[in-house]
């Protein structure tokens, strides 16, 4: 073999091996790449299964309250709609801030009241049913919290720590006792609902009654049995 040729086939062979340390190199950085997007596809799919199993453990639970700010603070506001029997109604309040962040739009009212065909306030001339309130737009029910009063036109008047109210199928219900009077004497419970536009009432836990013979007129002491 010439010098010649003895320097081509160092030559090529030299091309060789760096092609091959090149092919290998690539072959490298190939599954590096793939290692990284497996590793990412993991991570992402393991967020979007913990961030699934954390709204289902909250629940629709009410969402938390985030002041509104003076801006969107409602003086005097007025709500309106109708219930799933047509008969319409109206919440005012003195005041109501909106709640920011919830999934469904809820409004903290203050001394609530309602113009509705089969519940009333009792507190004074403005039909106030509470001191505070929380109207779930989206729901069509209000939430009354502290001195809840209301009556009914077949003569029922209730006073409760708090009360729901379905806008909806027209009832009210509660679950931290109740007081009041009725046609026929005193009544209190651990628990009470108010259903077929108030002509139904259905009271439970450790109920107690007051029965008046002859349809007498209690004083305000006796009502309470």
């Amino acid at each position: 073999m010439t010098a010649a040729a003895h320097a081509s086939d160092s030559l090529i062979g030299d091309r060789r091996a760096r092609s091959l340390t090149s092919a290998r190199a690539r072959s490298g950085r190939v599954r590096i790449l793939r290692a990284v997007l497996l590793v990412a596809m993991v991570l992402v799919g393991g967020n979007a299964l913990m961030q699934t199993f954390m709204s289902r453990a909250s629940g629709p639970s009410e969402p938390a309250f985030t002041p509104a700010g003076d801006a969107e603070r409602i003086i005097n506001p007025r709500f309106t709609g109708r219930d799933r029997g047509g008969t319409p109604f109206m919440i005012t309040a003195d005041a109501a801030v909106r709640r920011l962040g919830g999934v469904t739009p809820l409004t903290d009212l203050e001394r609530p009241a309602l113009d509705y065909a089969w519940i009333e306030g009792l507190r004074d001339s403005s039909q106030a049913l509470a001191e505070t309130g929380v109207f779930d737009e989206a729901g069509q029910s209000l939430t009354l919290r502290t001195d809840v009063r209301f009556a009914t036109p077949a003569g029922y008047r209730f006073e409760a720590p708090s009360a729901r109210i379905s806008l909806r199928d027209g009832t009210v219900d509660g679950d931290e006792g109740v007081s009041g009077a009725a046609p026929w004497g005193a009544v209190r419970a651990d628990a009470f609902q108010v259903q077929d536009g108030g002509n139904r009432v259905i009271l439970t836990g450790d109920v107690r009654t007051r029965i008046y013979p002859g349809g007498t007129t209690p004083d305000d002491q006796e009502t309470r049995p």
